[in-house]
């Protein structure tokens, strides 16, 4: 079996490494490199390796030149902690600090190229998280194409992800399911755990949005699974998260529950705000369901105070639809209609008329893209295929060759030595050496000599 603490080598080799390091651009590349491999894990060593990183790449011998990669590189992790942190107002600053940086640095290597496409990727998923879906799209598809570029499929299932988050969430469920599927196969293909378990868990909501509980049941579980076989303790809570949805979904409300105040503890002892947030939202229609009324009205009120400290106006329209709903159950048209009319209010700004059109518009550029990018592909491999078939066929066939000195003869009668004709219709090469045999047959006198001198 192999085995399941890849990403945790990955992470020793890279500890070991930076233990090494003399030469401060490598050392500032390790630590970024370092801290990215740990957002999921350890956040707060995490934070601390990136701090370290963006100093020493604005320091020292970098302080009138800074270097711009291991600046970018500290961001995404500074994005992405403060992201899953629920910290949405300071993730979006780090996010335009990075794509400004971004600019300034040309294509060059693969390796800059990766960074920049994890920075695309974070910066979308922070405007994901603020309900700004248009906008994350256009990041997104920016990173995918610059993915694409780079030929490593890992960096380009990571953005995928995303994508497919976005779609699911806008109501393209059919897209969503699609891509996300083949999220999974690239990463099982490049054995990203990592990767793997969060696409597994995204395509489970995307399963119960399309009313399939069972599958989405079966696909949490397996993204659970290798979250905790992986020690992917973000992914872990996530899961969890999700699971207790989905068992709400099928009107399980015993598991659900069970799942959801399992998980907001998780979230809160380690600071998990945007997971804190999902816990209390689903518990508050847990508690309604099982006639819990003032229950359910404090997990949607504090679930709304989370989401307007976040600046999330897409978790705060959803608490708003929910205390509308639930004060009209309890009589409270006065509270329902306020809360009915910030509902409507956050969700215009979120899903609009323009938004959505832009939106589309977005998602059929990176359809035509991506056919051009397909086609492109199939073009080569039919012109490398055409290149061998021909070379294939050059020495195919019958070939006239003489009974005696063995020339051969071509298709316009004329006799060529065999090693030239072959050399002029394959890519061989030839060198000249002499068999056993020709060597007793043309030198048998010397090669009894040298059998009596021995």
């Amino acid at each position: 079996m192999k085995s399941s603490t890849v990403g945790s080598q990955e992470i020793s080799e890279l500890e070991a490494q930076l233990e090494e390091a003399t030469d401060p651009q490598t050392k500032i590349d390790l630590l970024h490199e370092l801290a990215w491999h740990l957002t999921l894990r350890d956040a707060p060593k995490a934070y601390r390796l990136a701090r370290q990183a963006y100093e020493l790449s604005s320091s020292g011998e970098f302080e009138k030149t800074h270097y711009l990669p291991g600046m970018a590189g500290s961001l995404r992790s500074f994005i992405a902690i403060n992201t899953d942190a629920g910290n949405y107002d300071q993730a979006l600053t780090y996010s335009l600090q990075a794509v400004d940086i971004l600019d300034k640095i040309p294509d060059e290597q693969t390796e800059i190229n990766l960074i920049k496409v994890a920075v695309l990727g974070t910066v979308s998923w922070t405007y994901r998280c603020l309900g700004e879906y248009a906008i994350s799209a256009e990041y997104a598809l920016r990173g995918l194409k610059l993915a694409q570029a780079t030929g490593v499929r890992q960096y380009e299932g990571g953005v995928l992800n995303i994508l497919s988050v976005i779609y699911a969430e806008s109501n393209d469920l059919p897209a969503a399911r699609q891509m996300g599927q083949k999220v999974v196969e690239y990463c099982r293909e490049a054995g990203n755990f990592r990767g793997e378990s969060i696409a597994l868990n995204n395509l489970a909501m995307t399963y119960l949005e399309m009313g399939d509980g069972q599958q989405a049941l079966a696909t949490c579980k397996e993204s659970l699974r290798l979250a905790q076989d992986h020690g992917i303790e973000k992914v872990v809570i996530t899961a969890l998260s999700t699971l207790g949805e989905i068992y709400l979904g099928l009107k399980d409300l015993v598991n659900a529950e069970q799942y959801l105040l399992q998980t907001l503890q998780l979230a809160r002892d380690k600071k998990a705000g945007s997971d804190e947030l999902q816990c209390l939202l689903h518990l508050g229609k847990v508690y309604q369901l099982e006639q819990k009324e003032q229950a359910a009205l404090a997990a949607f009120q504090e679930a709304l105070l989370l989401s307007q400290a976040a600046n999330d106006r897409r978790s705060q329209f959803q608490c708003h639809e929910l205390l509308a709903a639930l004060f009209e159950q309890q009589g409270d048209l006065g509270s329902a209609l306020h809360h009915f009319k910030q509902y409507h209010l956050l969700k215009e700004q979120v899903f609009n008329e323009t938004a959505d059109h832009k939106l589309r518009n977005l998602r059929i550029s990176h359809e035509v893209e991506t056919l051009k990018h397909e086609s492109e592909i199939h073009r080569l491999k039919n012109i490398d295929l055409e290149v061998a078939l021909a070379q294939v066929k050059q020495l195919s066939g019958l070939l006239p060759i003489c009974a005696s000195c063995k020339k051969i003869r071509d298709d316009a009668g004329y006799w060529h030595d065999v090693a030239v004709y072959i050399r002029d219709h394959s890519e061989a090469e030839f060198s000249h050496g002499m068999c056993p045999d020709c060597v007793r047959d043309l030198y048998s006198e010397l090669e009894e000599k040298r059998k009596s001198k021995n």
